[in-house]
This record gives C-alpha cells, structure tokens and sequence, in this order.
C-alpha cells in the first residue's frame, strides 16, 4: 500500500487540519492526558474550566490539590484518575531534558511516568515537542485494517513501525497525516462506515467486500482520541 497516496487522497478531500487544538505548549499535554478515553467536545469543558481558573500551566496544575482538580475536569471523565495523573506529569515531566533527549529516548522518560502510556506519549512528543513520531489510535487502526494492511501483529507497536518504515519520518507529515485520519473516521470511516461517501473506495478491500467490521480495538489505552 503507498502510504503517501493515501495522504494525498484524504489531504485532497480535507484539506489542512491545524492540529493540535490548543494555545499553548503546556495545554497540549494537559488536553493529551484528559483526552484518553473520551472525545474532544468533552476535554475542551474540561480545559475551559481550568482556564477560568487561570491554571491552565503544568506549574499551576502541579500546585492544586487532587479533589480541586478533579472537579474542574469533571467533564472529561475519569476525573480522580486523570487529576492524579495530571499532577504527576506536572510535577515529573522534565520539559528541558525532554527537549534535549533523542525521540526514544525522551519517550522513555515519558513512558516513566504513572498514566503515561504509548499513544499519550506520542502525541505529547508530536504535538508538543515537534518530534517526528507516528501516533497511533483506534481510528489509525480501524481505517488500515479495512485498507487492507496485514501485520504479523494488530497492536500500537506494529501499526507504529508500519507508518514510520515506510513514511519520510517528518513532524508536519505525521502532524497532519494523523489529523487526517481522525477526520475521516468522524466524517466516513465510522464503526458503521459510509462507504459510499468515502474519498478512499476504491483503495479499500473492507469496502469492497462489505463485510462486517473486525478491525481490531487496539490496546485498552486507545480510545476515542480527539
């Protein structure tokens, strides 16, 4: 499968989708913490409450109790879990060394902290730290699983090494590229996909064969992404 055909279709069919959605370094990892497990609608109530607070800062979210923040992102789920984990970051993720370390190795020091898994990683590394890394969701998974890709595993790791062996690994590629899939999914490529209406028909073999969906859900991380 070329990869950059496929881009270039859903980029065609789009356009640019000036992502991330956010002001500011620090509200890039604080929206790709609360983002896990829900949708974007929700996470952006979330941020809003905690800017009215003016504590939209990892300095400032380092210094608020558990409880107090809980109830500010309430509106992104999981709330105590995810104010707990937005304090560690706060408090652990060392923006400096970050900057200065290699791709994997500053995705280790990420990985290091509690609540931190792969696809959060990720994202904070692409969107926040502008390092070229391929981030990997249920959407990701869904669309090439219909387009035909056959790996010798269906999980983040392999999906991630496909993207990033045969794509120019570049920031503003896999910037957009992900953007571009999320967007599809929410326009076309859904659970119950709108074939009909898809810019990638004639690409896909699940289209063709209109079979019914058995992509895999990928690791229990992945959720709805933004």
């Amino acid at each position: 499968m070329d990869l950059h055909n496929i881009y270039k279709i859903l980029y065609n069919e789009y356009g640019k989708q000036n992502w991330w959605p956010a002001e500011t370094f620090d509200e890039i990892i604080i929206g790709a913490i609360l983002t896990q497990n829900t949708n974007w609608l929700n996470v952006e109530k979330a941020i809003k409450n905690i800017k009215d607070r003016d504590l939209c800062t990892l300095e400032n979210i380092a210094t608020i109790e558990g409880d107090s923040l809980a109830t500010l992102i309430r509106p992104s789920g999981y709330f105590n879990q995810k104010a707990k984990r937005l304090i560690e970051a706060s408090n652990r993720l060392d923006v400096e060394l970050i900057k200065a370390q290699d791709l994997w190795s500053a995705r280790k020091s990420l990985l290091s902290i509690n609540g931190i898994g792969p696809e959060t990683a990720d994202s904070i590394l692409l969107y926040a730290f502008e390092k070229p890394i391929f981030v990997i969701d249920a959407y990701t998974m869904r669309v090439f699983t219909r387009l035909g890709v056959v790996l010798y595993k269906y999980n983040y790791d392999s999906f991630q090494k496909y993207f990033m062996n045969n794509l120019v690994n570049d920031v503003r590629l896999f910037n957009e590229y992900h953007a571009l899939i999320v967007r599809h999914c929410k326009i076309s490529c859904m659970k119950k996909p709108l074939c009909d209406k898809c810019c990638l028909k004639s690409e896909c073999k699940y289209g063709e064969a209109g079979a019914e969906d058995s992509s895999p859900t990928g690791p229990s991380e992945i959720g709805t992404a933004i």
